[in-house]
């Protein structure tokens, strides 16, 4: 049985997100629900790296997010070498970046919110990014609940 990582940037946008879907909280695009997401825009600098268990899917998968930064290739294979010194097997790790899934919606939100601490202004950014990455975000995780 697999777990399954969703890593973005700071682990609490992107990943929040594709960690709802992939446990059935939401379907569709919904701003409302999204930032009543936990952990959504939680987690800050200081919590890069850290592995926050958000559930488990019906397949007893436990479900996680985390940030790491533009790193996310390295802790991909660092988790795979882990995974076999201790004999695990390397698939016994789902780790999912989710960095090339921002775009510049996404990035001006983040950056107003975290810089300018502007929830109103970085929120529609934020969203703005999100919806237009969304689908393509639910396809992802749809494929990895097949294939995990």
């Amino acid at each position: 049985m697999n777990n399954v990582i969703y890593s973005c940037y700071y682990g609490s946008y992107l990943a929040a997100v594709a960690a709802a879907l992939h446990l059935g909280l939401m379907k569709e695009f919904d701003s409302g629900k999204i930032t009543n997401l936990p952990y959504f825009g939680n987690l800050g600098k200081d919590q890069w790296g850290k592995l926050y268990f958000v559930g488990e899917d019906e397949s007893g998968r436990k479900i996680y997010i985390m940030g790491s930064k533009k790193a996310g290739r390295i802790v991909e294979k660092a988790l795979k070498g882990i995974a076999r010194i201790y004999n695990m097997g390397e698939t016994s790790v789902v780790f999912v970046d989710l960095l090339p899934f921002g775009n510049v919606f996404f990035a001006t939100g983040c950056f107003i919110l975290r810089r300018f601490n502007l929830k109103r202004a970085g929120n529609f950014f934020l969203m703005t990014g999100i919806r237009k990455s969304f689908r393509k975000l639910r396809d992802l995780v749809e494929s990895i609940k097949k294939s995990a």
